[in-house]
């Protein structure tokens, strides 16, 4: 449980760092979201897959 917890979090980390990026090139990877929070989403995302990682799974 512990390691494919920690995988999601590596992939939400990387997701939020490729749509942090690709969002000054003009992509938009979270087009579901409502404007306001399609703007902070790297961030949310970013913390997530953090505390994904962070958390002590048994």
């Amino acid at each position: 449980m512990k390691s494919i917890m920690q995988g999601i979090g590596g992939i939400l980390i990387i997701f939020a760092i490729a749509d942090f990026g690709l969002s000054y090139l003009g992509y938009n990877l979270t087009p579901f979201l409502p404007d306001g929070i399609s703007r902070f989403s790297p961030i949310i995302i970013g913390l997530i897959g953090g505390a994904l990682l962070k958390a002590d799974w048994k």
